[in-house]
């Protein structure tokens, strides 16, 4: 995405993740190491950068199928604390699609495979006018 502000995956934002997502199959997949400025306790990631990454997840996978959308709601399971210095393996997938949305379960998985956090989002995929009227129009 050409989105260099966004605060998860853009180049330009000096205080960003800076996440690189690709596509994986039919969804999306990114790496990223908690850094210790981005806890909540000491020694744990916060619980609001772990939505981020599921959503920004959520995201992509529309974004790889040649779609923009946004997310109407998003379900969290934080099921272990993400500490600092964790390799994490993010990773969306679409589970059910409409005509005017797409259902994506997000996953944060440690290096040995261990289930992080998982959501499931709602994306609301825009057409042309909504996109437009977001200043979107020329993302894809």
């Amino acid at each position: 995405m050409e989105l260099n502000t966004c605060y998860v995956c853009g180049k330009d934002n000096p205080r960003g993740l800076h996440i690189s997502f690709e596509p994986s199959g039919d969804g999306a997949v990114a790496y990223y190491r908690c850094r210790e400025e981005m806890n909540g306790w000491p020694g744990i990631q916060h619980g609001g950068i772990t939505a981020s990454l599921l959503d920004e997840a959520a995201g992509y996978v529309p974004y790889f199928l040649g779609l923009v959308a946004v997310t109407a709601k998003l379900e969290i399971r934080y099921m272990q604390p993400i500490k600092s210095g964790e390799l994490l393996t993010i990773t969306g997938k679409p589970i059910k699609r409409t005509s005017r949305t797409i259902e994506v379960e997000s996953t944060i998985a440690s290096e040995n495979g261990e289930i992080k956090a998982q959501s499931i989002a709602l994306m609301k995929i825009l057409n042309e006018r909504q996109r437009e009227q977001l200043g979107l129009g020329g993302l894809l």
